[in-house]
């Protein structure tokens, strides 16, 4: 969980730097629907900034759980428990294929844009 906590807060810092990016006026004049596609990938930024605040404390809330429960007493608090340890890993594999797929489309949008 630690691993992923630090992931996604080193995500978040580059989303950041994403955001920087976006607004500095580095870009080819008369670039078709740049402004508008520019705004979407701000958009998607403030969307995936937020989304990783909620699944980092979602992890420090499902950490703090299990470091305070050393061993359950009954069969159900394991599954709860690990069940819980299923989802959240479906949603930091999910978030980091959607930055990924972010990353990408952006670093192919701002190749073409980019004054040299």
């Amino acid at each position: 969980i630690l691993k992923d906590i630090n992931s996604i807060e080193n995500s978040k810092f580059e989303l950041h730097y994403y955001k920087l990016l976006l607004e500095r006026p580095i870009y080819k004049p008369a670039v078709m629907n740049l402004y508008e596609t520019l705004v979407n990938y701000k958009n998607e930024v403030k969307v995936l900034s937020k989304n990783s605040t909620t699944l980092i404390n979602e992890l420090n809330s499902h950490l703090n759980r299990i470091t305070k429960k050393i061993e359950c007493k009954d069969i159900v608090c394991d599954n709860f428990l690990l069940k819980k340890q299923d989802d959240l890993c479906l949603k930091v594999f999910n978030f980091k294929t959607t930055i990924f797929n972010f990353k990408f489309r952006l670093f192919q949008y701002m190749e073409g844009v980019i004054n040299n």
